[in-house]
């Protein structure tokens, strides 16, 4: 986590031009392909992949301290990573069906990570891009650290791609750091706006715009559920209307 800093920092080398957007094509966004519609092979997603993986571990349990999923029957983990949260969720409760979905490179990885942590039974990996649409199936699905990756209008389709893959009653999980987090400003806004604007795609939003986006999507009921470290997550739990069969 600290070594990847050194590309931001360097992309911050000369802030004006990266504010005006004048400065020439950044390290952090040729670490993060995606970030300029690239899906990437094997070898390149390897770097962030890991890292996400690393650093997911300590985001998930605070989410699974928030959230009370032991009523969830079937999980999707959209843009799942390696599988660290789902590998959380497979500890906590070993009733839910889990799938992760991801871009097909990662998604195979993610695969062969939870086929090493004996887990190939109970995840199951899909590759491919939420542009298209979103696998059906699932009651519940999550965006951890995902929404805040994405500019305002393919963030929009994300979310409307989450709402018409759940069934009427189901249950959307965003988790992300947020803007205007009381005390946490320097990371929330500071940090989050900076490294996202040197990605080049992305910002970070506040609960209040997140809210009016899943209700632009489609959500009906928006919940906060606290956090113990909301400079580092901070959870909404969407409804969509309608009752679970």
């Amino acid at each position: 986590m600290i070594e990847h800093h050194a590309l931001l920092y360097a992309d911050l080398a000369d802030p004006v031009a990266l504010l005006r957007g004048q400065a020439p094509p950044t390290g952090l966004a040729r670490y993060w392909p995606y970030a300029s519609g690239l899906s990437g092979d094997a070898q390149t997603v390897a770097p962030y992949s890991g890292l996400m993986g690393a650093s997911q571990a300590l985001i998930a349990e605070d989410v699974l301290d928030a959230c009370d999923l032991s009523g969830v029957r079937h999980l999707m983990d959209v843009g799942g990573g390696e599988g660290a949260f789902l590998q959380a969720v497979a500890g906590r409760h070993a009733t839910p069906r889990l799938t992760l979905f991801d871009l097909p490179a990662v998604a195979e990885r993610a695969a062969s990570r939870l086929a090493q942590a004996g887990l190939e039974g109970r995840i199951a990996c899909r590759g491919g891009d939420f542009h298209g649409g979103l696998p059906t199936g699932a009651d519940t699905i999550s965006l951890v650290r995902i929404v805040h990756d994405h500019d305002d209008e393919p963030a929009l389709a994300l979310l409307r791609a989450a709402h018409a893959a759940l069934p009427p009653g189901g249950t959307l999980l965003l988790a992300e750091p947020m803007a205007g987090t009381p005390g946490a400003e320097p990371v929330g806004d500071a940090y989050f706006g900076f490294y996202l604007l040197a990605m080049g795609s992305g910002r970070p939003r506040r609960a209040e715009e997140l809210r009016a986006m899943l209700r632009t999507a489609g959500f009906a009921v928006t919940h906060e559920h606290p956090t113990r470290r909301p400079l580092l997550t901070r959870v909404l739990k969407a409804q969509k209307t309608g009752r679970l069969k």
